[in-house]
C-alpha cells in the first residue's frame, strides 16, 4: 500500500493562485440579447483615445454608443462606437468656434 504525503502548503497556493490567473484570462462570457459588451466607462475611454477631451452627452442606440462633445481646440466632435466590441463607426468634427470669429 503506497504512501502520500500532503502537498506543502506552499504548492497548494501557488496551484490556486495559477488557477485563479486562467480563469481571470478567459473570455468574458457572451452578452445576452441587447445587452451591450462595452461599459459606458469603455465607451468614454474610446472616444477619449480618438480625440475628444469633453464628453457632453452620451447615449445607447441602436447598438450604437452615441458620443458628443468637443475636442482640444474647441470642435463639436461626434464619435459613433459600435456597442457590441468598441469599434469607431463614425467620428465628425465641426470647424472649431475660433475658426468661426472674423479676423
Amino acid at each position: 500500500m503506497p504512501l502520500y504525503r500532503a502537498a506543502p502548503a506552499w504548492a497548494l497556493a501557488g496551484t490556486l493562485i495559477l488557477q485563479a490567473g486562467i480563469a481571470a484570462a478567459q473570455p468574458a462570457a457572451p452578452n445576452q440579447p441587447g445587452e451591450p459588451g462595452i461599459s459606458m466607462n469603455e465607451a468614454r475611454r474610446i472616444a477619449i483615445d480618438n480625440g475628444m477631451v469633453r464628453i457632453e452627452e452620451i447615449e445607447l442606440e441602436d447598438c450604437l454608443w452615441q458620443l458628443n462633445g468637443s475636442d482640444n481646440i474647441g470642435a463639436d466632435i461626434e464619435i459613433d462606437l459600435r456597442a457590441s466590441d468598441g469599434k469607431v463607426v463614425k467620428i465628425e468634427r465641426d470647424d472649431p468656434l475660433s475658426a468661426a470669429a472674423p479676423p
